[in-house]
């Protein structure tokens, strides 16, 4: 679609958006949608610092759970958090409004996070005060809405702004990631429910940026639903959700009085699921009556990044599940007399991401290596990810399998940090390049749901690897399968660019 076309087809209050450029060359909504992932960041990297380690650390102190158990459950909870962006997109397109999906999201993760804010009085409560704020935590009320929004901020063919938009929230949630890990890891290792509560006030944040820029940032750009249901599809859905929540609590019912839902049972309802709905999801997205055969088109490149997006997003999923455990089991923390809290890595791991973020807007928008093909920039970035997976096997090859340097993790962040600023920014502007119209935040929930499987995956790999010590086999194992995932999309990169275009 040509300028000419598109500006013809909205209002001059969402042109003049469009045509802003007051912060950094960019709209001033996309300098709020970056404050809200900064929030949003903030608040993650705060719980994350802590989760994994308070679910297996023993009471009174933690929950108890084993190791396995513990990076189990925050692989289910980003599964589940990967599967109901679904729903929180569908709302955030039919029913919210982007922008009201975001603020009423951002209250309900507040929530969640303030659950684990308060100190258990039996293991008992804890355990289900956890649960809760687990399963809250999964329910992505906002969906995919601030890529979204971020998609719309920009003109079909305004690509290379629109890449460093995406590129400039990277920098965003690097800035947070830099302090809340370092910040509330060592609060954690005194009181993990103060680093909950901190989450929860970022969270709260989030929802306050938006509300209070919604109409003086965004003209009407995400303020009502883009496809609303009608009043008939309105009861439809009320009926369905109303049946589904029915048998649903039944089954829970019985399950529990009779002693069958189980730690194994509920992770392997995840685990299908993490697989089932998102393919169920695509297919039912990728036959939509509404989408033009021009726009199904589309869908083919799409399809083909998808695939090799799965295998990323299983290398970064492991960050906060067997890396996290490696780290506090594995690696020397004690530096200049000092022992620094397992999260501390997580810091250093944002800190390049906050050098290095600046450097890949430059260079994709001022400098010729911004117009390399898109999926020769996906296969680079994928690469990346490689080495930094051999970084962490080359301590197994010297056979040092105790006390390991903190130089390895801190090479294998820096190399997730390059393939990071190659891969998700390019592959989130992809996809709203590639969106059709009313589709945006769905498509991003779809690509989203590489997240999910990727969830699904690790779910797998962790009822055979169990241990610290089993954990670090997976390594040398993503290294090459992300070599070769590499290697596949540079070679088929013609072929999907002509796909593009």
């Amino acid at each position: 679609m040509s300028r000419q076309r598109e500006t013809s087809e909205i209002s001059p209050e969402n042109q003049a958006v469009l045509n802003d450029r007051a912060f950094f060359g960019h709209p001033k909504g996309v300098g709020a949608l970056a404050f809200g992932n900064l929030c949003n960041s903030f608040a993650w990297a705060a719980v994350y610092a802590v989760l994994v380690y308070y679910l297996y650390a023993p009471y009174t102190k933690g929950l108890g759970f084993t190791e396995g158990q513990a990076a189990t459950m925050i692989a289910a909870m980003g599964a589940g958090n990967s599967l109901f962006v679904i729903i929180g997109s569908w709302f955030a397109d039919r029913v919210l409004g982007a922008r009201n999906a975001l603020v009423v999201g951002n209250i309900v993760k507040a929530i969640a996070f303030g659950l684990f804010a308060i100190p258990p009085v039996t293991l008992a409560q804890g355990r289900v005060f956890a649960v809760i704020g687990l399963i809250l935590m999964a329910l992505p009320v906002m969906g995919a809405s601030n890529s979204s929004l971020t998609g719309q901020m920009y003109a079909t063919d305004d690509s290379a702004r629109r890449d460093g938009a995406y590129t400039i929230h990277t920098v965003a949630n690097a800035i947070s990631g830099v302090v809340a890990p370092v910040l509330v890891g060592f609060i954690g290792e005194s009181n993990y429910h103060i680093g909950f509560a901190i989450g929860a006030a970022w969270a709260l944040a989030y929802a306050a940026v938006i509300f209070f820029t919604r109409n003086k940032f965004f003209g009407t750009i995400g303020e009502r639903p883009v496809n609303p249901l009608t009043k008939e599809e309105a009861k439809k859905v009320g009926t369905v959700a109303a049946i589904v929540l029915l048998i649903g609590g039944v089954i829970i019912g019985l399950t529990v009085s009779t002693g069958l839902l189980t730690f194994d049972g509920v992770i392997n309802v995840l685990t299908t699921a993490a697989f089932i709905i998102p393919i169920l999801f695509l297919y039912k997205l990728f036959n939509n009556k509404k989408i033009s055969t021009q726009d199904r088109k589309k869908l083919v490149p799409f399809l083909k990044l998808f695939c090799a997006q799965i295998v990323v997003a299983t290398s970064t999923v492991m960050i906060t599940s067997a890396l996290a455990v490696f780290v506090e089991a594995k690696v020397n923390r004690h530096m200049l007399g000092i022992e620094f809290a397992p999260a501390t890595f997580t810091s250093i791991y944002n800190v390049f991401g906050l050098i290095l973020g600046p450097v890949f807007v430059f260079l994709w928008t001022k400098t010729k290596v911004g117009k390399v093909s898109t999926s020769k920039k996906f296969s680079a970035g994928i690469m990346a990810y490689a080495l930094s997976y051999i970084a962490l096997t080359i301590p197994m090859i010297l056979g040092i399998t105790e006390n390991i340097s903190p130089v390895f993790p801190i090479i294998f962040y820096f190399l997730m940090t390059m393939g990071d600023n190659m891969v998700y920014p390019i592959g989130n502007s992809i996809t709203a390049k590639l969106s059709p119209k009313s589709f945006e935040t769905q498509m991003q929930s779809a690509w989203s749901q590489s997240t999910s499987i990727a969830n699904g995956i690790t779910m797998i790999l962790l009822k055979f690897f169990t241990t610290s010590d089993a954990q670090m086999t997976l390594f040398p194992i993503m290294a090459v399968v992300l070599i070769i995932t590499s290697v596949i999309v540079f070679l088929f990169s013609n072929h999907i660019e002509r796909d593009i275009a």
